[in-house]
């Protein structure tokens, strides 16, 4: 079963102003890697790249671009106007932001079973999707079976 990983755990994972949630967004991202599944959409690597530049400061060259691209061998859910009319519907019934909707619905798309997001409220299932907190619960939880 696929895990949808959220941009803030991507970014937690490079910024070292917050040690913990650093080491636990590592952890679950090693762990999730080492199985193949992690699912990505277009949207995460434009919005890692832009938070990285913007709010932690990495510079806007060929360094932080490619650290951005090695992120899309994960890139396999899709985002398109299926996924925009979905994401409209899920701000309706949710009342999540829309970029946060766009993610969900797009992870849906993927066929994804867990949605691994700081933001969003922990273990709420949404579809066939469950919302997990990485810093609420750990990877060995989940994934010791896999």
């Amino acid at each position: 079963m696929s895990w949808f990983v959220d941009t803030n755990i991507l970014i937690y994972a490079i910024d070292s102003r917050f040690p913990e949630k650093k080491k636990r967004a590592d952890l679950w991202l090693r762990e999730l890697a080492r199985r193949e599944l992690i699912v990505l959409s277009p949207q995460s690597l434009n919005e890692f790249y832009s938070v990285a530049t913007r709010r932690i400061g990495l510079p806007r060259n060929a360094s932080t671009r490619e650290r951005t691209d090695q992120l899309a061998v994960w890139c396999r859910a899709p985002l398109g106007a299926e996924v925009t009319r979905d994401a409209w519907r899920l701000e309706d019934e949710t009342g999540y932001r829309f970029f946060d909707c766009l993610l969900i619905a797009s992870a849906l798309r993927a066929d994804c079973g867990f949605f691994l997001s700081e933001d969003l409220q922990h273990e709420r299932r949404i579809g066939g999707l469950t919302i997990l907190n990485p810093f609420l619960t750990s990877p060995l939880d989940f994934l010791a079976a896999i």
